[in-house]
């Protein structure tokens, strides 16, 4: 029996890129995202064996390990799902008091919808450790806990009306409390000014609700004062590079004299996605399977232009994604005159007057055209995008240059970084 002969028996689908295999039992793909698409398309396809034709270019290869990868993401994301749906009814009944029993009700709902990617890697990071139980699940719950708590937060700031498509939390309080039964002064300003006032609360009660599942399932942990001290130095970066984050945009907009403001987007990015997405879950969960200091600190050096190029993705995908896909209008980091690499390469190229006059404004999809336009003339789009392919590339490296990881677990990590090039959301 051939090599194809084999993988087709044993297969439900196998995948090539290769015209010479082309019939009806094999998919012909020619590079991941195409893989991504489809697989992600079909929820069926989630359960089905696929197996891989390998050629020489490599094509394939990263089609599999980026498959591989899926696989045990979805295993565990199935895991995680369950167990904050166990933590959520646990905040509920902790509560008599109606008021606060509301309030948490708000809370759970804001739990609910999320993708648990930083979860993931906690559990990642963990097993890679050569550890093969579940201990990982309250500390990825823990750090999930804390991204609703933060983007909580976020949608304050940013005055969001939606976030994992349904209503934010002052939406959600709005709705609750309206009509007023007594005549008062001002009850559409107190209206709002509640719900936000309420939803920094519960973001403030979640960040400890986190605290408190890390230290009650891991007390006994010889690792516990390590994974703490490593959390809140996780957290503090995520607030450090929130605070560039609101300021730099405002200072960037009425004073506009910073000259190397592509350092500060580059902080933003390392601290706020870096760091929080992808550095600090990865080696939370190792340090909690054990991984000493020195290794860590050779992680977060393999680690750190992953999650700097994700970012840079994210700002592409924020100009020129599908918003069908992206959730989120392509317009608005205009509006809201974000600061990404592509603003700070074109605002200092011969386009800079061209951008100023949508920057920061609410815009049509006719404007938002030549926006575009401008980050295509201006080379800002074709910067961004080397920037982000060679920091991918060297992240690759990065990670195949970690002796102490052994192959399989390299390559789910390998498949993780494939997948944050080639999403398309």
């Amino acid at each position: 029996m051939s090599d194809v002969d084999k993988i087709l028996k044993e297969n439900d689908y196998v995948i090539s890129n290769s015209d010479e295999y082309k019939n009806e039992k094999i998919v012909v793909l020619k590079e991941s995202a195409e893989f991504l698409k489809w697989f992600l398309g079909d929820k069926s396809l989630h359960d089905k064996k696929i197996g891989f034709i390998l050629d020489d270019d490599g094509d394939v290869k990263k089609i599999e390990i980026l498959y591989d990868f899926l696989r045990y993401y979805l295993s565990v994301k199935g895991k995680f799902t369950l167990k904050m749906e166990d933590y959520n009814s646990l905040f509920v009944k902790g509560y008599s008091n109606r008021f606060l029993e509301e309030a948490l009700e708000q809370f759970t709902s804001s739990n609910k919808g999320g993708k648990f990617l930083r979860a993931s890697l906690i559990a990642l990071g963990y097993q890679s450790m050569g550890n093969e139980d579940d201990s990982y699940l309250p500390l990825g719950i823990a750090l999930e806990i804390f991204q609703t708590s933060i983007l909580i937060h976020d949608d304050i700031i940013d005055k969001a009306d939606k976030r994992r498509g349904l209503d934010t939390i002052p939406v959600k309080y709005q709705k609750i409390y309206g009509d007023a039964i007594k005549d008062g002064n001002d009850f559409e300003v107190k209206r709002k000014d509640i719900g936000n006032s309420m939803a920094l609360c519960l973001g403030d009660l979640g960040f400890y609700l986190a605290l408190q599942i890390i230290v009650q399932n891991y007390r006994n942990n010889k690792n516990l004062d390590r994974v703490l001290e490593y959390y809140n130095s996780v957290a503090i970066k995520t607030c450090e590079g929130e605070m560039v984050d609101v300021i730099l945009p405002f200072y960037e907009e009425f004073y506009g004299t910073e000259d190397d403001l592509e350092s500060h987007v580059m902080e933003i990015y390392k601290l706020k996605t870096a760091w929080y997405s992808v550095v600090g879950p990865y080696c939370l969960g190792a340090i909690l399977g054990g991984l000493d200091d020195e290794k860590v600190h050779k992680l977060e050096d393999a680690l750190i232009n992953l999650g700097v190029a994700f970012q840079i993705k994210d700002d592409l995908l924020g100009i020129y994604g599908d918003e069908k896909h992206i959730g989120k209008s392509v317009t608005s980091d205009v509006s809201e005159f974000k600061q990404t690499i592509l603003y700070s390469y074109a605002i200092n190229t011969e386009y800079k007057d061209d951008l100023l006059k949508y920057y920061g404004k609410e815009i049509s999809n006719d404007d938002m055209s030549k926006v575009k336009e401008i980050f295509d003339k201006s080379g800002a789009k074709e910067y961004a995008e080397k920037t982000m392919d060679r920091l991918f590339k060297e992240s690759f490296q990065d990670i195949l240059d970690l002796k102490f990881l052994d192959l399989d677990k390299k390559k789910l990590l390998l498949g993780f970084a494939e997948f944050l090039k080639v999403r398309s959301k």
